[in-house]
């Protein structure tokens, strides 16, 4: 081969490929940079789900809270009228009504609690509840006064009918109180209404929206996802029956325990002196406290997580073991309608 030949094949010195060595260190290098990008990614993405799941947690269980709270405070408010002398006027028959004393027409027993026996059953209208778990029931009237005609405004004229701010609803119950007598009369929206003129049934009557409330620990099932849910029974209107019924309303997903201890005044000064749990509540009328406790889990697991915390609820430890983060809250509330029965003599 001739000089020129050899020029001619010969490679210039910057068009040579790799070498073999040089390819597998290229290989090697890119994979530790592959790999450390997927760490980063997946160490990114852990810690979105946490701070969702945590932040979640935190937002279900402050309304579990809040919702419960403002309910309790409520007890035992009846619009002026004393509850032991309130009577059921023409509240009719209540479809999936709650028994005995827990029934929608007896406003005496305005606070009751119990545990759902393992069945999940509880007060006769909780059939679904988580067993083991506590019930809370509530009854009281909204704070959104109806009257027979303006009250801050003396001229206006007054006929005994229930108008200001509008006239009652058909499909509501309310409670009608007298502010002079401490009289009431429970009744229908749809039936016709207590007489609130001056020689009437209950004089100088207000009208009030009645509510009766059962919170409880809905247990898993297919219809709610599997997922254990903070619910309340609550009264509602059958349209297609014209009454009165009992339904059940979904209110926060995760929420798995409850429970309540009860703080209750033994020596009528309207405070606390001692708390203990619904089976050994001496008397309902005297609680003025409630101790409440909310176990909140996530809606979903978490597969590189596992739950071995205990959480106490009162006298209730749970040491779940599995994938969903937990949350565990605790209210005191004070009961002021109750505390001020008591203090000026029932």
């Amino acid at each position: 081969m001739t000089e020129s030949n050899h020029q001619a094949h010969r490679i210039p010195a910057g068009s040579r490929g790799f070498s073999l060595i040089e390819f597998m260190v290229a290989m090697v290098l890119g994979l530790i940079i592959i790999g450390g990008a997927i760490s980063v990614y997946l160490a990114s993405k852990r810690s979105y789900t946490e701070v969702e799941q945590v932040a979640e947690l935190s937002e279900n269980a402050r309304f579990g809270l809040q919702v419960i709270t403002d309910s309790l405070r409520h007890v035992r408010f009846f619009g002026g009228a004393n509850s032991a002398d309130i009577v059921a006027a023409s509240l009719g028959t209540v479809s999936g009504d709650c028994s005995g004393l827990a029934a929608a027409n007896n406003t005496v027993d305005s606070l009751l609690a119990s545990r759902a026996d393992g069945s999940g059953a509880a007060f006769g209208c909780v059939t679904d509840a988580e067993p083991g778990t506590d019930v809370l029931l509530i009854k009281s009237v909204l704070p959104q006064p109806m009257y027979d005609a303006d009250p801050d405004d003396p001229n206006a004229p007054r006929d005994g009918t229930i108008s200001f701010p509008q006239p009652l609803s058909n499909e509501e119950v309310y409670v009608i109180a007298s502010p002079l007598s401490g009289r009431g009369e429970l009744f229908q929206g749809v039936s016709s209404a207590p007489s609130v003129e001056e020689g009437g049934s209950v004089p100088f009557g207000v009208a009030w929206p009645y509510r009766l409330q059962v919170y409880y620990i809905r247990a898993p099932n297919a219809g709610s996802g599997n997922v254990p849910t903070l619910s309340r029974k609550v009264l509602g209107w059958d349209a297609g029956a014209g009454a009165v019924e009992i339904r059940t309303e979904d209110l926060v997903s995760g929420v798995e325990g409850m429970r309540l201890r009860f703080g209750f005044d033994s020596d009528a000064d309207g405070e606390a002196d001692s708390y203990d749990y619904a089976a050994s509540v001496p008397n309902w009328e005297s609680v003025v406290a409630i101790e409440l406790f909310l176990l909140v889990r996530s809606v979903v697991g978490d597969v590189d997580y596992v739950d071995n915390k205990t959480y106490q609820l009162g006298d209730t430890a749970v040491t779940p073991g599995d994938n969903f983060r937990r949350l565990l809250v605790r209210s005191n509330v004070s009961l002021r309608n109750s505390k001020l029965e008591i203090r000026r003599g029932g």
